[in-house]
């Protein structure tokens, strides 16, 4: 804790923007950068945005869909050169740079600016997002400096977990989480999902002479299984043929959509070299994606339909169950971020209806604390222990920036114990000699 006391006297040109030693030509450069940036990141989102509502789209829809994307572009502006400007006021305040205003406060005061612009329904999202990116750094920090041990393909029992809770809700009549519940119908189908079972029991029970499975003993059930249907069953044939079914239709559906997110990137390159393509089709995680979406439906529906043999009616607990067992399809395609991200997703389902239901208060203005808060921790991670960050953000930062993220000078952190320099051993700025210490001076090459 001595060590994080330190305080350093170094200016923010020395420190922080080390390509300009004006404060203000800093954060407008900054400025500029990060718009351009976000323009071309969320026009990507807002174009496919427009494409999927094309026979809905007129000209009012087409206004909003343009205002939506100019304040999504400036949300993230102000989370870019606010993140800068903020770091030189804290800077000229205290006059001198602390182990949190070095790149936490800053982070989270420019996060607190930029979510206030961002569209309300669009900050429980980012939120989720930003906590699950906090989240892995964090856990790859404390695995760093031996706060917590690694535990092999973990991320099946976060995935399990989570997919248990889904799994019971999905098959309720209400939903946990409206988008998790629409992705869920579209990988397995409307066939199970709650409102489906719900309708199904209604015509089944209005049927006179329905065999009643629940007499038959469980050889007998098993040989049933595989011979024909169950009466509740959403399927028309029997359910070995269900099963082979899916798990050959859902291994085609990874492998192409595993395929078209390696295509995307390479898509300039293929224009090029059209060779390119096998290189891509042969990717082993086209494959180990198809046997994760094989595995995962397959087994979801196989113990539905176990679960109405084996009860002679449907229940949530099924989907309990059948989601518990299809989690561990990720054995084969490894996801942390993905089963990390569905785990937030059912907290923040849970906690909101225990909102609903009076059982949890709802704490006004969490969501942005929330946001604010993993997003300062990130900032801060970048520049404290950047080996620590995830990489996928690390190039996001850096793209928004044009890298300028990484011109920070690390090595002068190095007084807080977390070796910040280490990774940047070949950088040292390019001062203007005549506008830095004597201290930076002796330390640099």
């Amino acid at each position: 804790m001595t060590v994080l006391s330190k305080t350093l006297p170094f200016s923010c040109y020395e420190l922080g923007h080390c390509w300009e030693p004006v404060c203000s030509k800093a954060s407008f450069e900054i400025c500029i950068i990060s718009f351009i940036e976000s323009c071309k990141i969320y026009g990507v989102v807002y174009l496919l945005t427009g494409l999927l509502r094309l026979k809905k789209m007129n000209l009012e829809r087409g206004k909003r869909l343009l205002k939506d994307y100019l304040r999504s572009s400036c949300f993230l502006c102000v989370n870019g050169f606010g993140y800068i400007g903020i770091f030189c006021i804290l800077r000229h305040l205290f006059r001198h740079v602390n182990f949190l205003s070095a790149s936490f406060l800053p982070g989270f005061l420019s996060a607190f600016c930029a979510i206030l612009v961002e569209r309300p329904e669009r900050r429980s999202l980012l939120a989720i997002y930003v906590t699950n990116v906090a989240s892995e750094s964090l856990w790859n920090t404390a695995k760093e400096y031996g706060y917590a041990r690694p535990i092999p393909q973990g991320e099946i029992l976060v995935f399990a977990g989570a997919m248990t809770i889904l799994g019971y809700y999905f098959r309720s009549e209400k939903p946990l989480s409206r988008m998790i519940n629409t992705i869920l119908q579209f990988i397995l189908g409307l066939g199970e999902s709650g409102y489906m079972v719900q309708s199904r029991q209604a015509s089944v029970a209005s049927l006179s002479g329905t065999p009643c499975t629940k007499d038959l003993s469980w050889r007998e059930k098993l040989v049933e299984l595989f011979r024909t249907k169950h009466a509740t069953c959403p399927h028309e044939r029997g359910c070995l043929l269900y099963f082979a079914k899916n798990a050959c239709k859902g291994f085609i559906n990874g492998f192409l959509l595993q395929l078209a997110v390696n295509v995307l990137p390479y898509l300039p390159r293929l224009i090029r070299t059209p060779s390119t393509v096998l290189k891509i089709l042969r990717n082993h995680r086209n494959t180990e994606a198809g046997l994760f979406v094989a595995w995962f439906t397959c087994v979801f529906k196989s113990m539905c339909c176990v679960g109405r043999w084996w009860d002679g009616t449907e229940y949530p607990y099924h989907g309990a169950l059948a989601g518990a067992l299809s989690a561990f399809g990720m054995y084969f395609y490894s996801a942390p971020s993905l089963a990390s991200y569905i785990l937030w997703k059912t907290f923040e389902g849970l906690y909101e209806n225990g909102c609903n239901a009076g059982y949890l208060p709802r704490i006004p203005g969490s969501v942005e604390f929330l946001y604010c808060l993993s997003t300062g921790y990130l900032f801060h991670t970048c520049i404290i222990d950047c080996r620590n960050l995830k990489p996928s953000y690390r190039r996001f930062l850096g793209q928004l920036t044009w890298q300028r993220i990484f011109q920070y000078n690390r090595h002068l952190l190095n007084p807080y114990g977390f070796e910040s320099g280490k990774g940047f051993e070949d950088y040292w700025p390019n001062y203007d000699l005549t506008k830095v210490s004597e201290a930076v001076k002796v330390m640099g090459p």
